[in-house]
Order: C-alpha cells, then structure tokens, then sequence
C-alpha cells in the first residue's frame, strides 16, 4: 500500500461520526501484508504530527490536553482526511476551519489496524521499532500563556478559549 492508497482509505470514513467502523470495514477487505503496510502509514504520519504547534492548538480546542489526549488528538487528526491532516501540520490554527468539529480526539481509531490483523490473522502485527521520537518538534511554549496562543493561535482562541 502507497500513501496515496492509505489516505484513499481514510477518506471514506472522514466524515463519520465514527470512522474507525468505517476504517474496520475497508482493512478488514485487504490482505494482512497491506494491513501492516496501512500501519507504518499511519504510525508515520502520527510521528510527523507530534509537534508544538499541534498540541498547542489540542491544548485551546480542549480547554488542556495531556499526553495521552495528544495522543487521541494525533489520532483523530489522521482520521480527518489528507486535506485537514497537511493544513494542520501547516498551520494548526487552520483547524478553526472545523468550527465545533475541530474537538477531534479519537482514541479508537489508533488501533483499529491493530485489531483488524488480530482477527484476521490471530496474532499481533509486527510493527517497526520507533523512530525514537523523544520530544514533539518546534518551539515549546506555556498553553496556559493566552498572549502566546493568540499570537500564534489567534482563531482558534476566539473560538475556543
């Protein structure tokens, strides 16, 4: 499976209040190898995601956002579709753009992959060592610091804070 082949996938469930049964269905059409292969997308775009800016922007969406709920916030993210994923990761404040849907927290849908080669194949998949990603990339900054998100986040701030 390509990244183009990935992100077709995702799209069909972008829009559903729960894209991980949609996600469930379409993995569980495709063969255990294409399964892993939909894993390492999928783990490498959770991975590119770990940034400042993005937990910045989980952190004034949320009212707070702690380490595993920037974990569901990457999750839910990726399960937004290519578009709202590569803006994000361009310009966080652009999830604004959701309005009240920009609370996209998922902590299902980072395992649906990990489920559906359980059932089929009836052992856990084998998954790649990370990459050792220790801390998010960018400039840190206090999320509690309103100036700060407003300079950075100013429409996300006008909608959430």
């Amino acid at each position: 499976m390509n990244i183009d082949e990935f992100w077709a996938v995702i799209e069909k469930g972008k829009d559903s209040d729960e894209p991980e049964s949609i996600i469930k269905e379409e993995l569980g059409n495709l063969s255990a190898e294409e399964i892993v292969s939909y894993q390492e997308h999928f783990d490498a775009l959770f991975d590119k995601a770990y940034q400042w800016t993005l937990w910045g922007a989980a952190y004034v969406i949320g009212g707070g956002c702690s380490d595993d709920g920037f974990i569901d916030f990457r999750y839910g993210l990726i399960s937004r579709g290519k578009d709202v994923y590569e803006k994000a990761l361009e310009n966080p404040d652009s999830l604004a753009d959701l309005g009240s849907d920009a609370e996209i927290e998922n902590e299902l849908f980072g395992y649906v992959a990990l489920e559906v080669h359980e059932e089929k194949i009836g052992k856990d998949m084998p998954r790649k060592d990370a990459e050792g990603i220790v801390e998010p990339t960018g400039e840190e900054w206090d999320f509690d610091n309103e100036d700060e998100n407003n300079k950075r986040l100013p429409r996300l701030m006008k909608l959430f804070w």
